[in-house]
């Protein structure tokens, strides 16, 4: 059975997937540390948004994030605070991290992806972002293997 959110004026539930991918689509989260801080980034705007992440992972060259309990916001306030804040946080802190892939002010692409979510699909998006994410990474050594590029 489903549980929903109450407030003083309505019951529902409003969740979203959203994906965003670094400037020219660079494998930036092949790095280690590049991914994890800019997760923590991401989790601190959404903390500072009063939103839930129900799962959050990355692929060499994207993020997805399934965000709960977004009724009280619009998709593009919250992409432009996360883009924003985590982007600033990234390149005023830890742009050496990757300046051999991204120059300038840029760290995230221009567009985003964005799918809302209802309580059928929830599970199964939540365990496509947590799962399915290997799927990219054999990909990309595939890949890399395959044009033998480097760094």
């Amino acid at each position: 059975m489903t549980t929903y959110q109450a407030s003083a004026h309505c019951v529902g539930e409003s969740n979203w997937h959203l994906q965003f991918t670094p400037g020219y689509r660079r494998p930036i989260f092949e790095d280690q540390l590049t991914r994890e801080l800019t997760i923590a980034y991401l989790m601190e705007a959404t903390e500072q948004l009063h939103l839930h992440v129900g799962a959050i992972e990355c692929g060499p060259d994207h993020i997805h994030l399934f965000l709960q309990e977004t009724r009280k916001h619009s998709v593009i306030q919250v992409v432009q605070k996360l883009k924003g804040y985590s982007s600033f946080k990234m390149r005023k802190h830890h742009y050496k991290l990757f300046s051999h892939w991204l120059y300038g002010d840029k760290f995230w692409s221009a567009g985003y992806f964005y799918q809302t979510v209802g309580t059928i699909t929830a599970e199964s998006v939540k365990e496509y972002i947590t799962k399915g994410q290997a799927k990219h990474w054999i990909k990309h050594e595939k890949q890399r293997t395959l044009f033998n590029y480097s760094r």
